[in-house]
This record gives structure tokens, C-alpha cells and sequence, in this order.
């Protein structure tokens, strides 16, 4: 019900109706508020929609150098009024940043293990022998990793619960040895700029094979890691979904 006016919008002379001063000042602010109104509307609409809004992406380094970029270039062409905010994390952290809630979902190596999780594999990519330009082993007669149980390698410390640490672990146990090294990192970036210094080799995904950084080669290996989407089981965000299903459809 609309309240009783107290003072009056109109006044009639013998010729004509119009306007007075005050009813001037109502019929602008109220065809801006309309507008607004009309504004916070459609704002609220995109954002219920998931057409607006954002989103925040942990993702292990690997992603960054082939997967990743592909799957936000299909997402913002859809999407593009949503922003991504981006945060890379070593493949040992695993859920830590989603339960601190410093991500709304992660591309992680090994699956959720927190009910408070869902998870699915979105990506299998192959592993790859890291070794700096001038190193002997070279792919035409490279045949095993136990070919270089003497070498040092620079790799993640060996002795955490991830699954990433343990698929190395299980790798360099079918080959027979433990491998030495005095660097680790839990940051691949890192690993590959020691590779190429020289201290040593290692054993990354080979998407970092497209790394712009020079002085490296790449050999590829018969095993395999697993990429998860790892997202907050109670979260029901429409930009959320539109980024789950724009992952589970790329080819």
C-alpha cells in the first residue's frame, strides 16, 4: 500500500496540468531509483546465475604449462564476467588450502580424503626423466632409470604421506634404488631452475616440458600422475558448477 502524500504533485491552472516543484523532484528520483533498482536486479539475477561472481583456483605448478591455461580460456569465453584468482601450491600440500579456505577448488595429485571434500581425476599425464642439456644420458639410448642410480637428483623430501611423494617412492623402488640428492623442494619451478644450474636431475610431469626455461631435456617415462578437481563438499556456488563442468568437458 502506498503511503498518503501530504503535499500535492499536481497543480491545474485553466489551461493546462502540470508538475510542481515537488512533484518534478519525485518523478526524477524516482525514474533514477527505478533504474537502480532495475540494476540491482539484473546484478542479482547474473550473480544467482553464475554469469558474475568469482572464483579462487589452487592448482600444482604442472597445471600452469598446458591444462590449466586451455581450461580457463574455455571458461572465460563463456564466462566472461567472472573473475579467477589463482594460487599456485606444492603438490604436498594437497588440501590444506582448501580447508583454510584460501581456494574455492583445487587442481591436486592425489584425491580428497576429507569427507568434508568431493574430488574426480580430470587429467592423466606422464612423468619425464629432468636432466640439464649437457648431461650424457640421451634419449636414443636411454632404457631405465636404473641406468642412473649414481646420479644425485633434486626431487620433493621423499618422506611425506602424500600420494605424489609416494608414487615417486613406488618409481624408484621398481628400479631398484633410493635415489640420493642433497637439494630437495617442494616447488617443481624450483627443481627445474636447479636441474638446469646443474645440481643434479629429477623426475617431473612433463608438461613442464613446454617451460621456456633453457638448459633442460626432457625423456619421457612409462609411469603416469593422476590430476584431481578437489572442491568443498557444502559449496553451492552456480560459478563453481560452471567451472566443474567446463573441466569435465574439456577434451
Amino acid at each position: 500500500m502506498m503511503a498518503k502524500l501530504s503535499f500535492r504533485l499536481l497543480e491545474r491552472t485553466p489551461r493546462q496540468v502540470r508538475l510542481t516543484a515537488a512533484g518534478q523532484l519525485l518523478r526524477t528520483e524516482w525514474s533514477r531509483l527505478l533504474r537502480e533498482l532495475h540494476a540491482v536486479h539484473r546484478h542479482a539475477r547474473q550473480i544467482s546465475s553464475g554469469e558474475v561472481g568469482s572464483v579462487r583456483i589452487g592448482h600444482v605448478g604442472a597445471a600452469a604449462y598446458g591444462w590449466l591455461p586451455r581450461l580457463l580460456a574455455r571458461f572465460t569465453a563463456h564466462h566472461p564476467l567472472v573473475h579467477l584468482d589463482l594460487l599456485e601450491v606444492s603438490a604436498t600440500e594437497a588440501e590444506h588450502p582448501l580447508l583454510t579456505y584460501q581456494v574455492d577448488v583445487g587442481f591436486w595429485r592425489e584425491p580428497a580424503t576429507n569427507p568434508a571434500f568431493l574430488s574426480e581425476p580430470v587429467l592423466v599425464e606422464p612423468l619425464a626423466l629432468v636432466v640439464p642439456q649437457q648431461h650424457w644420458v640421451q634419449a636414443e639410448t636411454f632404457t631405465s632409470l636404473a641406468a642412473l642410480r649414481g646420479e644425485p637428483f633434486v626431487l620433493p623430501a621423499l618422506t611425506g604421506p602424500s600420494d605424489y611423494v609416494q608414487t615417486l617412492r613406488d618409481v624408484f623402488r621398481q628400479y631398484g634404488f633410493e635415489p640420493r640428492g642433497t637439494v630437495t623442494s617442494d616447488f617443481s619451478t624450483t627443481m627445474l631452475h636447479l636441474v638446469a644450474a646443474g645440481l643434479g636431475i629429477s623426475v617431473l610431469p612433463l608438461a613442464y616440458a613446454s617451460s621456456p626455461l633453457p638448459g633442460l631435456r626432457f625423456l619421457e617415462l612409462p609411469h603416469q600422475l593422476t590430476v584431481y578437481l578437489v572442491w568443498r563438499r557444502e559449496d553451492n556456488s552456480p560459478v563453481l558448477r560452471h567451472l566443474l563442468a567446463e573441466a569435465r568437458a574439456l577434451p
